[in-house]
């Protein structure tokens, strides 16, 4: 689902070091920009599909993938897969080409092991020595930034997040949603309490201003985020609404038809001021650790509650025909019970210096990662083969 700030354009940039890291990380951007383009489909490569390896990239492969990705603003797709083309084995699994004015390089792995640049389909246009030369330059930038990049991810996330306070807003309901299910899932294996009373308390902070949004676009009719709602989803400098101020909000604009309304939130105010003995007097009052779980259980409903009022919420705004919600993403807050579902944005609002690639992995005709060792689409020719093979061998067990 897509999100839009609509207009909602903050360009505030953090501190220093974040400024100092996104500088650096364009000026990267611009050198290799400017030296190579990316090649996106077959019909760019040059006919001759021949080539020669040139050098190794001293990084891992993933990771190296991952920053070029990263560098060029590209969803990669595998182009030679894409054309038709099958791979025999599993040596190669990630595969790039970028174009200089010197001819075309291949950028590839071996089993996930070594990253490999060779030229690939030289031309009269092109160089041998160009392209060594392209590819050393390549080798240079890659492996002399290659420990900075968690802390480019970060600064260009975090430019992202200050740009569009609405998709950070969503992006941290989802993961709120991941990481208290987690949270849940280890409670009594590793005494997570304190952190799944905070995670709770986050939650329904969130979704109580996330519900009072959704009433107040109904109520208004309109089909956008208006700017006099961003005080909802996004703190300015030191001006913000507090959680004590959301159940005041919440209290007065949203419905509770399923659930008495004084009773809510008599019993969320009960949590806070668990979770604030829990954080603030902790050591200065007879607060005991376990209390964390005992809240956590006994206030768990809330979130469930809350989750029931925004369904129908986002059901009327469809009815209504106006918001952010369309028909078929009814129901899109359930994928936060699917960690499968976890996006790379998303995936980023809980750690940006995540390795997420873009890159899915071929799919060799042949190889180990099968339960057969060759790819289940080859099944019925495989029987046929091993139906001719007995033919001229009839002894054999095979």
């Amino acid at each position: 689902m897509e999100f839009s700030s609509n207009g909602l354009l903050i360009r505030t940039m953090g501190n220093e070091n974040t400024i100092g890291s996104f500088v650096e990380l364009e000026a990267i951007r611009k050198k290799l920009q400017k030296r190579f383009a990316f090649v996106k489909t077959f019909d760019d490569l040059p006919k001759s599909l021949g080539g020669s390896a040139l050098l190794h990239i001293e990084v891992s492969p993933k990771i190296a993938f991952h920053f070029l990705e990263f560098i060029f603003e590209v969803d990669y797709v595998d182009i030679m897969q894409e054309a038709g083309f099958r791979f025999l084995d599993d040596k190669t699994t990630w595969e790039y080409f970028l174009m200089s004015e010197n001819g075309f390089l291949r950028i590839y792995d071996w089993k996930d092991y070594t990253v490999s640049v060779g030229s690939f389909g030289l031309s009269d246009k092109g160089t041998a020595k160009g392209l060594e030369k392209d590819a050393e330059y390549l080798k240079h930038l890659v492996e002399g930034n290659i420990e900075k990049f968690d802390d480019y991810r970060q600064a260009h996330y975090k430019k992202y997040l200050d740009q569009y306070p609405f998709d950070n807003f969503m992006n941290a309901f989802v993961s709120l949603g991941i990481l208290l299910n987690e949270s849940l899932e280890e409670f009594e294996v590793n005494r997570g309490y304190l952190e799944a009373l905070m995670l709770l308390v986050a939650m329904i902070d969130t979704e109580l201003r996330y519900a009072i949004l959704l009433t107040r676009i109904n109520v208004r009719k309109t089909k956008k985020v208006d700017p006099d709602f961003r005080e909802l989803f996004q703190q300015v400098d030191n001006s913000y609404i507090t959680e004590r101020g959301i159940f005041k909000l919440a209290n007065r604009e949203i419905e509770f038809p399923n659930y008495d309304k004084e009773n809510f939130f008599k019993r969320a105010n009960e949590l806070y001021d668990i979770r604030n003995r829990a954080v603030h007097r902790y050591a200065i009052t007879n607060f005991q650790y376990s209390e964390s779980r005992d809240a956590v259980k006994k206030y768990l409903d809330l979130k469930d509650i809350l989750y029931e009022i925004i369904v129908a919420l986002e059901k009327e705004q469809v009815r209504l025909g106006v918001g952010f919600i369309k028909e078929n993403e009814l129901g899109w807050s359930s994928k936060i019970e699917k960690r499968q579902e976890l996006g790379r944005v998303i995936a980023s609002k809980i750690d940006s210096t995540m390795v997420l690639p873009r890159t899915s992995e071929r799919e060799p005709m042949f190889s180990d990662k099968y339960p057969e060792g060759f790819h289940p689409s080859l099944k019925e020719t495989m029987k046929e083969i091993k139906k001719e093979f007995k033919k001229k061998r009839p002894d054999s067990k095979n």
